[in-house]
């Protein structure tokens, strides 16, 4: 027992026989049950070694009390009452409590000093006792070990320090309350193969003890012990124990993805466990993959070797990154490749094992994928008519596509590209109505079955399989254009990639995609030139009265003043009041002024004829800025 002075001691063990048989009644009905914290980790460091926590209230003082309340450290002792002159939060004397440890605080109670801080632990509290953590252990790993041990009474004290019981013994401990004791006793003990131990003195009585052992016992969790051997309430001082264990490191997962041109996302080690002054360095390798060294990343070291520096340290579960310098953020559209790396084994600085789970195997190796974040996007567009009318209306056909093939490693998808597409009102027009129509394998969703306006949007065009060009929306867009538009105007339609995505420029030799455009294929355009003209007609007979009987002639000029030429302008002459029998003059057609064509004579449809110029009409096949044309018609006067 971490017991009190000896008067205080003394004064326990003079309790009244009905209350010793009182404490031990109620100690035999509690409970000696202690479930071991639940951890999502492999346990490889140790804690509290120095029994600084929990911080006891008081001073030159000792606490019985439940080892519950101490981080990291558990008992054998059986149940038992809180006692002693120190206080705790949370433990009320005479409590019965489990698991029932014994520290003394200083700065020297009853004239003993802790090896190191403020708190010690005593090993026989009411009896003697076994304190103790779990640790994962891996078969054939080496150990360091040092502790400062120091006996209560004149006859040595003798304590056991063991893996999981003394059948395991690392060493024989034994101390006076005078500083004396003896060597330890260090003979390999079933799978402890010691490779040496030693002791020296220390202030106020106390002894360091320190040794190295092999482990060749199996590769799992084991209870780090140190047991009292004999004596009952009083002895044992233990302090300052440290363990030196080799750290164990694995990756953290088998595979990685990071993506060109995003910030880089990297294979990682875990490592938990100690290490020493000086640092490790974790060997690792590139030992493979499809991606090539310096045009898809480059490394800190210039080479193959991805060693990862890790400074002195106690880690639990920290994490460290394999050192890839850069990812190269080319516009080449490729396939998704990889990058393999290995862990190498160094035994004298680390174990390769399991970071969660103890005695299973490590993640040794693993991959990391790099994904291509280049497309080819592209639209094209087209008119139904590139001469409307004035006040008429173009169709226009625009299609945004992503010329580009799925990648078939990885993520296959990393090729659907978010886009913008755009297509503005031109000047000349008043009005934009639309639909959009989805096609491809596979097929993008249109944003909008229709709309009126400019095109605006966002939209996600998905990549193509097996080496094919992808989705494709097409939206049919019919524009009305001004009364007063006479000028050429172009309609112009673009495609953005947006977020991850980047325009390529070219393809990875091998790589099956449609040969990319690069930005060249991101505009796409289509002019109209609406026909104006200003055609005028003028009928004349050159004559101020006519003779009934008598045949007039008429001369009926068409003359067009620009800007635009006509072709298949309509001419009509209806029929007059008070003339009959009107037939074509001689000539009945002739240019005359600037470039213009005379129709045909003849009685089809559209042709020179009386009955077509008093009918459905005349076509004139065409007639340039300043041509005209004279049309003959003789009729008798009625």
């Amino acid at each position: 027992m971490d017991c009190a002075p000896d008067t205080i001691r003394k004064r326990r063990a003079k309790l009244p026989f009905a209350m010793r048989l009182w404490l031990a009644a109620i100690a035999a009905c509690a409970t000696g049950f202690s479930a071991a914290p639940a951890q999502a980790q492999v346990q490889r460091t140790f804690v509290n070694l120095g029994f600084e926590q929990p911080a006891l209230t008081g001073s030159n003082c000792y606490l019985i009390f439940s080892a519950t309340a101490v981080n990291g450290w558990t008992t054998n002792h059986p149940n038992n009452a809180v006692s002693g002159s120190c206080s705790l939060a949370g433990q009320t004397p005479g409590a019965i409590v489990t698991q029932p440890v014994e520290f003394w605080r200083g700065p020297s109670f009853s004239g003993v000093p802790p090896r190191a801080g403020l708190q010690h632990a005593e090993l026989n509290a009411y009896v003697a006792s076994r304190l103790s953590q779990n640790i994962c252990l891996t078969t054939g790993e080496r150990i360091d070990w040092r502790l400062s041990h120091r006996g209560r009474n004149v006859t040595a004290d003798v304590m056991n320090f063991n893996i999981d019981s003394t059948a395991n013994t690392v060493a024989v401990i034994t101390s006076d309350t005078l500083g004396g004791g003896g060597n330890p006793v260090c003979a390999s003990s079933g799978p402890i193969d010691n490779l040496s131990c030693s002791v020296a003195a220390a202030p106020n009585n106390w002894r360091d003890f320190s040794g190295s052992f092999i482990w060749n016992g199996t590769t799992n969790n084991h209870s780090f012990g140190f047991e009292a051997i004999g004596g009952t309430g009083s002895g044992n001082f233990l302090d300052e124990i440290q363990v030196t264990l080799r750290p164990y490191v694995e990756f953290t997962s088998s595979t990685f993805v990071t993506r060109e041109g995003q910030a880089m996302t990297l294979p990682t080690i875990r490592i938990t466990g100690t290490v020493p002054a000086g640092g490790i360095t974790v060997l690792a390798t590139i030992t493979g993959g499809t991606a090539s060294r310096p045009d898809d990343y480059t490394t800190a070291s210039g080479t193959a070797t991805v060693n990862i520096a890790v400074p002195q340290g106690v880690y639990d579960n920290n994490l460290f990154t394999v050192p890839i310098a850069s990812i190269v953020d080319d516009t080449a559209i490729e396939n998704n490749e990889t990058v393999t790396f290995e862990l190498q084994s160094d035994t004298a600085n680390y174990t390769l094992s399991s970071t969660s789970t103890c005695g299973t195997a490590a993640i040794t190796a693993a991959t990391l994928t790099i994904q291509d974040n280049d497309v080819d996007l592209r639209t094209t567009k087209t008119v139904n008519t590139s001469t409307p009318a004035p006040g008429g209306t173009a169709v226009f056909t625009v299609a945004y596509q992503n010329n580009t093939a799925q990648p078939t490693v990885g993520d296959t998808t990393m090729h659907d590209a978010t886009a913008t597409l755009a297509d503005a009102l031109p000047a000349g027009f008043t009005a934009f109505s639309w639909t959009c129509a989805a096609s491809g394998t596979p097929a993008p969703v249109c944003p909008a079955a229709s709309g009126t306006g400019p095109i605006n949007t966002a939209a996600t065009l998905p990549a193509g399989i097996g080496g094919a060009a992808g989705g494709t929306l097409t939206y049919t867009v019919t524009g009305t254009l001004a009364t007063t538009q006479c000028t050429s105007t172009t309609n112009t339609s673009t495609v953005t990639a947006t977020g991850a995505m980047a325009e390529g420029a070219s393809a990875q030799a091998g790589f099956p995609t449609p040969a990319p455009g690069g930005t060249a294929n991101n505009p796409a355009t289509a002019a109209v030139d609406p026909v104006c003209a200003d055609l005028s007609i003028a009928k004349t007979n050159n004559a101020t009265s006519v003779t009934s009987g008598t045949i007039t002639t008429y001369d009926i000029v068409v003359s067009n003043a620009g800007p635009d030429a006509v072709a298949n302008a309509i001419l009509t002459d209806p029929s007059p009041t008070n003339l009959s029998n009107c037939v074509l003059g001689a000539p009945a057609c002739a240019v005359s002024g600037g470039t213009a064509t005379c129709p045909t004579v003849g009685a089809a449809a559209g042709q020179l004829s009386i009955a077509n110029l008093q009918g459905a009409g005349v076509l004139i096949p065409s007639m340039n800025p300043g041509g005209s044309l004279t049309f003959k018609i003789a009729c008798t006067v009625n």
